[in-house]
């Protein structure tokens, strides 16, 4: 169980410790799940003190405390007290116990560091001499992790935290952390300071880049081939042939005689063949007749 209450920090546990460990841990696996503000779980309780953050809820699992929290900003030095190490631990030597803790991002920027740091005085960075650290020297709990962020960083600042980067948590994402706080010699009440994009080394708070906007593909339309337009052909007007009078013409196909104007060309006014050999031959019988009666 790595919740080792009692239990020295050198490995040098008397056996009077050991009833201790064991009654806490029973405590402990019999604690239900809480939702509240202030979290009491097993021996410890976990309260928000500072900062734009909830503790939404906690349980206490076989090996480890888990806390639930959710972010919304614009504070994001986020202040979490926990009482009741020292009643705890009440031998000498101190104890350390895991912590789960899953954060939801409900700001509007993503989290590409996160910052935590224990301190005794609220606000006042935990020195090397205090006994409050990261299980410093306790290599058989390591290694931390998260499962957002690939790399954790122990050793860049002189400072008891531990800085989780190598990743990025969107808005609207959850992050898990695992680490484990120890305390050689425990008071009734430390903090843990939260601090999402904080870069260890100096350089604080960043603000992360902005995020990339991947534009959606531009489909191209294919261009249509011009509509093959059938040429127009010229209207062509039919003029009928003229009707014909079968009555007016012997023959049935012949025009009508033209009318007689009473011009000297005019066909109508030269005498048919006809009526000029009746003319002759009325005139040679009247001559003939002529010349018989002067006889």
């Amino acid at each position: 169980m790595l919740c080792q209450f009692g239990r020295s920090l050198q490995n040098t546990l008397v056996h009077g410790a050991l009833a201790t460990v064991a009654a806490t841990a029973a405590a402990i696996s019999e604690a239900p799940s809480v939702q509240a503000a202030a979290l009491r779980l097993g021996p410890l309780v976990f309260s928000e003190a500072g900062g734009d953050f909830v503790l939404t809820n906690g349980q206490v699992e076989a090996d480890r405390f888990v806390l639930e929290q959710e972010v919304y900003g614009p504070n994001i030095n986020l202040f979490i007290a926990i009482d009741g190490l020292r009643s705890a631990c009440p031998n000498r030597g101190g104890c350390y116990f895991t912590v789960l803790s899953l954060v939801t991002n409900r700001t509007g920027s993503p989290w590409i560091f996160f910052d935590h740091e224990l301190q005794e005085i609220y606000g006042v960075q935990s020195p090397e001499a205090d006994g409050l650290s990261f299980a410093q020297g306790i290599n058989q709990v390591r290694p931390f992790n998260s499962d957002r962020y690939a790399r954790v960083d122990e050793v860049t600042d002189v400072r008891d935290f531990v800085n989780f980067s190598s990743g990025v948590v969107a808005p609207g994402e959850r992050v898990a952390f695992r680490y484990v706080i120890a305390d050689t010699t425990p008071i009734n009440r430390f903090y843990l300071l939260q601090r999402p994009n904080f870069q260890a080394g100096g350089v604080g708070f960043v603000e992360p880049p902005p995020p990339v906007v991947i534009p959606d593909p531009v489909i191209p339309i294919p261009e249509l081939p011009n509509p093959i337009v059938p040429p127009v052909e010229p209207v062509v007007e039919v003029v009928p042939p003229p009707v014909i009078d079968p009555g007016n013409s012997g023959l049935g196909n012949e025009p009508p005689p033209a009318q007689s104007s009473g011009e000297p060309n005019n066909s109508a006014a030269v005498p048919e063949p006809a009526t000029i050999l009746g003319v002759l031959v009325f005139g040679a019988i009247a001559g003939g007749a002529r010349l018989k009666h002067s006889r």
